[in-house]
């Protein structure tokens, strides 16, 4: 990578020695502000504060680079985790990144699962919550009382949801975890979750001429008939053995799928006229998208006098299949207002039985080591082969293939420059799906070969004694970017890179006070034949130079129980397509809640209130492709949650 950055990382602990990564645990309360540990990203439940979401870090696409793990096992996600199934989400990169194993370019999202323990225990949450509607969430979980066996698991009814874009839906997910200590060191779990998902259309907009006014939220402009449902299904079991002497042993294998039986795009195009738009859009029929992905790990640690050595040997492989139906366009027709969208009849659409078939096959191999010089400095460094072939079957039966087989590595090195503050730097190429040849490209069909990603980062990690913990760090990611060269052809035609700057701020500031503070600075930069020939600007679409969060939690003295919290966000302009010609203005949102701890008969109880987007702010947010859609306007969560 040119200008690289070789980093050197530094841990918010008195010794720069890590292990494996430490999975999130959420606190008692649900209070994600006092859960999280630095500004990244951290989600407790339905509430989340941090930097980055599960799908995007640092301004790139986490699916696409496949980062993942649950309690540490790798984990090819298709679906989003399921709250009956999730005890915690939480975004590790830059200094807290580094305990990962086979640390990958943006990261990973760690995925802790309920747990039971010892006894049993029961809770139901009932209530609304802000932005989707009705929610009852029973949680049980259960164990002998040594733990040796135990299960843990939710059922979630949310009937009569209401969306801010005026659909609805009816959603119902439910999952267990069985636990099983068979015997000491041993640990083997089972995950399974499935939900059930009709709903209403999704709507988009686009506006060639600009940024739009503004639009009413909460308002339907779907039809009647733009209905579509969806299941999800996630299947897995892990293993984890410490054998003594200094060796573990890992094995995992889990099986994502997210079938479709019909879904429908909505797509309202601005025709430069006041609030006059065209609709248009697509009807898909049966899709499925499907991953299995599996792992085993073997690792020794032993010492040589004042050092430590950690070996680590790795397999793991990834089967992904997505059959994807064409979809059939259809035009309704122009509205001159589009907060007053008439119903309009179903069009007459022919539906073929084709489908179009995708899928991956992946190995790999990695070997991976660790040097702990006392409690001054670690270094790692590791190394990954990949087979990756991707197979592509196309409506009309032609098949194109495309196999790559790169080396992977990675290194790291942290160094405790005092008690309190340790310096990181790390390096890490990393694999990802870069796509197929568009109709309208010469080689149509065509499977580009997987692209290579590369990140390096330097920072520095500060912990203040009873308090909170810094981090500042700069980092570079680079990768290719696919488009239609001069020739017609669909091919690799640039680069993309995303440089910047990360300051995290999270803990307590006093006994009662918790702050998780944030900002980024991200210089997003495209460059290579299509900037040249002016098809596209340099910015991607989507990525504001300025990014900013806080966040705090107070335990109001003198009210046993009671907790006052609010939050600030804010995102920066940004383009909002790929010319940038339009470039969509800065905002800011403001949360406040408030939650009650007591007790009724015995029973701890908690009632919880927050409001999002306070003012009521109006924004539009681009997707990827360029079309746009309103941020999720005032909404009000009000549950009451207690045990039974």
């Amino acid at each position: 990578m040119r200008h690289s950055l070789f980093c050197l990382s530094v841990l918010a602990v008195p010794t720069a020695h890590a292990q494996t990564a430490r999975a999130p645990q959420p606190p008692a309360n649900g209070d994600v502000v006092r859960a999280a540990d630095d500004a990244f990203g951290r989600r407790v439940g339905i509430e989340e504060v941090g930097l980055y979401s599960e799908g995007e870090v640092r301004g790139f696409d986490l699916q696409a680079a496949g980062n993942y793990r649950i309690e540490d096992h790798y984990y090819v996600r298709v679906a989003g985790m399921l709250q009956p199934l999730n005890g915690g989400t939480a975004i590790r990169v830059g200094a807290n990144g580094l305990r990962t194993d086979f640390a990958a370019p943006s990261g990973v999202v760690q995925y802790t699962l309920p747990a039971a323990g010892g006894g049993s225990r029961a809770s139901l949450e009932a209530g609304w919550w802000g932005g989707s509607g009705p929610v009852a969430m029973l949680r049980g979980a259960a164990g002998t009382a040594g733990g040796e066996l135990s299960v843990a698991g939710g059922l979630q009814l949310s009937v009569a949801q209401q969306y801010s874009d005026g659909t609805g839906g009816d959603f119902v997910a439910a999952g267990l975890v069985p636990r099983w200590s068979p015997a000491p060191g041993v640990r083997v779990t089972g995950l399974w979750s499935h939900n059930w998902f009709p709903r209403e259309g999704d709507t988009f907009f686009a506006n060639p001429a600009g940024a739009p006014d503004q639009v009413k939220r909460w308002t339907n402009r779907t039809q009647s008939w733009m209905r579509g449902y969806n299941e999800s299904d996630l299947l897995g079991a892990f293993a984890d053995v410490d054998a003594g002497n200094g060796w573990t042993f890992g094995a995992s294998l889990f099986r994502n799928a997210l079938p479709y039986t019909r879904s429908v795009f909505n797509l309202l195009r601005f025709t430069g006229n006041g609030r006059e738009a065209a609709q248009s859009g697509l009807v898909f029929g049966a899709e499925n998208r499907r991953s299995i992905s599996g792992e085993l790990t073997a690792a020794r640690q032993f010492r040589t006098g004042n050092l430590t050595h950690r070996i680590i040997a790795m397999a793991r492989r990834r089967d992904s299949m997505v059959e994807s139906d064409p979809g059939v366009s259809y035009t309704l027709g122009t509205y001159a207002d589009v907060n007053d969208i008439p119903e309009v009849a179903a069009p007459a659409v022919s539906r073929g039985a084709a489908r179009m078939r995708d899928d991956v096959g992946q190995w790999t191999g990695g070997l991976g080591y660790r040097l702990s010089i006392g409690s001054f400095a670690e270094l790692r460094l590791d190394a990954q082969r990949v087979d990756y072939a991707k197979r592509v079957r196309a409506v009309d039966g032609r098949v194109t293939e495309q196999v790559t087989r790169p080396w992977l590595y990675g290194g790291s090195l942290s160094v405790a420059i005092s008690d309190r503050l340790t310096g990181f730097a790390s390096y890490a190429r990393g694999l990802e799906e870069a796509g197929v040849a568009p109709a309208n490209a010469s080689n149509r069909g065509a499977v580009l070969p997987a692209a290579i990603s590369r990140q390096a980062e330097l920072g520095v990690k500060y912990g203040f004694a009873g308090g909170p913990t810094l981090i500042a760090g700069l980092f570079d990611l680079s990768k290719p970017t696919p488009g239609i060269d001069a020739a017609g052809a669909f091919d690799f035609v640039g680069k993309v890179r995303h440089r910047g700057v990360e300051l995290s701020l999270a803990g307590p500031l006093t006994s009662r006070l918790s702050a998780v503070l944030g900002a980024t600075y991200l210089d997003a930069k495209i460059e290579g034949e299509l900037v040249d020939r002016g098809v596209i600007g340099t910015r991607p679409i989507g990525r504001p130079e300025v990014t900013a969060l806080a966040n705090l939690t107070w335990r109001v003295p003198g009210m046993e129980g009671l907790t006052v919290d609010g939050g600030l966000n804010v995102r920066g302009a940004r383009y909002a397509d790929r010319e940038n010609r339009v470039e969509l203005p800065s905002y800011a949102t403001f949360n406040l809640g408030v939650r009650q701890a007591f007790e009724l008969d015995g029973h701890p109880v908690t009632l919880r209130a927050r409001v999002t987007n306070l003012t009521d702010k109006f924004a539009w947010n681009p997707t990827n492709s360029g079309l746009i859609t309103p941020i999720v306007p005032r909404t009000l969560t009000l549950t009451l949650t207690g045990e039974i």
